[in-house]
Parts: structure tokens; sequence; C-alpha cells
């Protein structure tokens, strides 16, 4: 035996066992580099640490550890910052807010303000944010260009300025989608010489008809009217609930669910009625006696002699629910059998060799001695 545990103290001080986990070298990520202390090895709990060359942003974590042979959380990124140059603004006719015309790097996350050349015309929005290395830089209209003829009209939405026969180069219209229908693209569109940009799309409704739901047994959640069928924009979600005493059909304890509408409207579920099945009850019977009881059902429990109701709530009632019956009815033993003796001391009262559920019996210390 003394050999034995010789044996394994010596396999264990050997310089090439290692109880602990060991994770592989930490990977590396681009525009980046590890700063902490370099390891030959890096065992369990082993930090390192992160840091992005100067003008990049370091998205994740500045740490990373080592958990069971795997580096947790996941190595950071690095992102791009963008660059613009002085030919970009020239060939645009763009200026940076505060008439700044020079190259200049933004990092990832920041935002520039932009104007346009005296003559021209910015399509909105003005200020623009980097995004890991990508800039999407504003337009500018020339005033001076060619004139539009009638504008663009887009489906299922409406111009709300004020109609003209001709439209000088930079001038723009307003689009409104009707009601229901959701924009997709900037509300405006403009003449650039002769020509209109691109005008919004109004995006189509889902639609759920009233008598869908009824035949599903579903209802919108905190409906106030109730109009023949239901519009949900697209982008939006709709709240539902299953009628009052019925549930999901796929899943028997849940009655509310939402709905999104993202351009077609997915299969609305069923419900069911909650019902709950005659029970099964050891030691004991129940009344009404029927087959199949309805959500809210109340059914009165009668143990059989020697037999208690649990929990008692008093009642002896238990409720259908979507969950079953609440609470489970139960009839357990209500017999106690002859209490053991206790050291010194007698039982009061003549002892039975059975006891009902919640007699009391009581002892008293023989002379010389004292309950403790």
């Amino acid at each position: 035996m003394k050999a034995w545990l010789l044996l394994v103290a010596a396999f264990l001080l050997w310089p090439g066992f290692s109880s602990q986990n060991e994770c592989e070298e930490p990977n590396e990520i681009d525009f980046g580099e590890i700063v902490s202390t370099e390891k030959a090895k890096y065992l369990e709990n082993d930090r390192v640490q992160y840091r992005c060359n100067p003008g990049y942003v370091l998205e994740g974590p500045e740490w990373i550890q080592c958990k069971g042979e795997e580096w947790t959380p996941r190595p950071p990124k690095c992102l791009v910052p963008c660059s613009i140059t002085r030919q970009q603004l020239a060939a645009k006719n763009l200026f940076v807010f505060g008439n700044q015309r020079k190259a200049r790097l933004i990092q990832s996350n920041q935002s520039l303000q932009f104007q346009c050349n005296e003559g021209y015309v910015l399509v909105v929005p003005s200020i623009r944010k980097c995004v890991d290395g990508y800039m999407d830089l504003p337009i500018c209209i020339s005033e001076r260009g060619k004139n539009c003829s009638g504008p663009p009209r887009t489906e299922n939405g409406d111009i709300t300025t004020l109609s003209e026969k001709l439209y000088k180069s930079g001038s723009s219209i307003e689009f409104r989608c009707q009601k229901y229908y959701a924009m997709e693209g900037q509300n405006r569109s403009f003449c650039d010489n002769g020509t209109w940009t691109k005008v919004p799309i109004c995006l189509d409704p889902c639609m759920i008809a009233r008598t869908e739901l009824e035949s599903q047994k579903i209802e919108v959640k905190d409906e106030i009217d109730a109009p023949e069928n239901i519009f949900v924009q697209h982008g939006h979600s709709v709240e539902l609930t299953c009628k009052t005493g019925y549930v999901l059909a796929a899943n028997s304890s849940q009655s509310a669910f939402v709905i999104h509408c993202d351009g077609k409207l997915p299969e609305i579920p069923k419900c069911e009625e909650i019902t709950c099945k005659s029970p099964r009850i050891s030691n004991g019977t129940f009344r009404p006696q029927r087959t199949i009881f309805h959500d809210g059902d109340l059914i009165r429990i009668q143990c059989d002699s020697g037999f208690t109701f649990e929990p008692d709530n008093g009642e002896k009632v238990v409720e259908c629910t979507k969950n079953g019956w609440s609470p489970p009815p139960k009839c357990i033993n209500a017999m106690c059998p002859t209490p053991r003796p206790v050291e010194n001391a007698e039982i009061v009262e003549d002892t039975m060799k059975k006891y009902l559920n919640g007699e009391k019996i009581n002892y008293q210390c023989n002379n010389g001695f004292d309950i403790s």
C-alpha cells in the first residue's frame, strides 16, 4: 500500500503532469494585439487582454479567460474607422459642418454632419454614422439642373405637397402612406436634373379576419372595439389570447401569444377548451359525478372513514383549471398508531390502538421530573 501511494505521489510531482485544464493559445485579432504577458501554456482561470490599433474601436470584451479548456467569452473585434478624402467631398459637392473640407478618419460608431456647396440641396439625413469602415455619404442635388415633370406615384401612398406642372431641380415632394400601410425609405423624393430620386414604398399590412379568430376561439388582448378585420402594420405585432376557458392546443398551460407581421402573417394557432377528466381518488369519492369537467367547475371531495382530505382547505373543494385540478384531490390516512412511551412520563388519557387525524394526547411527568 505504501509503495502504491509513493508511486501516485511521484507521478503527481512529475514535471510533465498537470491536473489542471489547459487552453490552446488565444486567437489573434485583426487590427489588434494581445497586450498581456505571453505564456508557454495557459491554465484554468488564466486571463488574456486585447487592445486595438490606434483609430480602431474594440467591440466585445477586453479580457477573456481560460475555462474548461476553452476561452470565454469569445475574443473581441476591432472595428475599422471610416476615411473621407478631399476628393470624395468635392465629387459629391459636400463639406463637413463648419465649412470643413479636409480629409479625416472617423472611428466606428461616430457620426458627422454634412452640408452641400452653394447651389445644391442635401438629401436628408444630413448626419451619417460610421459603421465598421462604411459611411453612406449624403447626396447633393443641383438647383440649376433640368426641371422635372409630374411627380412619381407610390402604390397605397399619397403626395402631401401641392402639385405643380413643373418642378425645379432641387425641389422635393413628400409622401404619406395610407392607413395601416408602413413606409419603407425616405418620405421625400427630389427632382435631380430632370429625374426624380427613389420614392418610398408603402408595405402591405397583415389582415386577420374576425371570422378566423372566432373559429379558433381567439380574441385580441385588451381590445376595445371589435372591427370585422384586424390590420397589423408591417414590422408591428399584435397580442392575441385564447377566449376564457380555452388554452393553446400546442401548449395547454399558455393562453396568450404574439403574432408578428413581416410581410406574411404566420399561421394563427388554435385554442381548445380547458377540460379536466374525472379525478381518480383513492379512499374517497366526489360530487357531482361526471366524465368531463370544464374550466371553473368545482367538485366536493368526500373521503372514506379513517381518511382525510389533503390539503384541508375547510371546504374540501377543488377546481378545474388549465393546469388540471387545483389543489390535486387526495385522501390520506387519518389514523395514528398508539403513541410511543416517553421515559419517566405517562399518558394522562386511556390509550387506544388507533387515533383519528387531529386527536391529541397529554403526557404527565413522573414525580421529580419536568418537561423539557
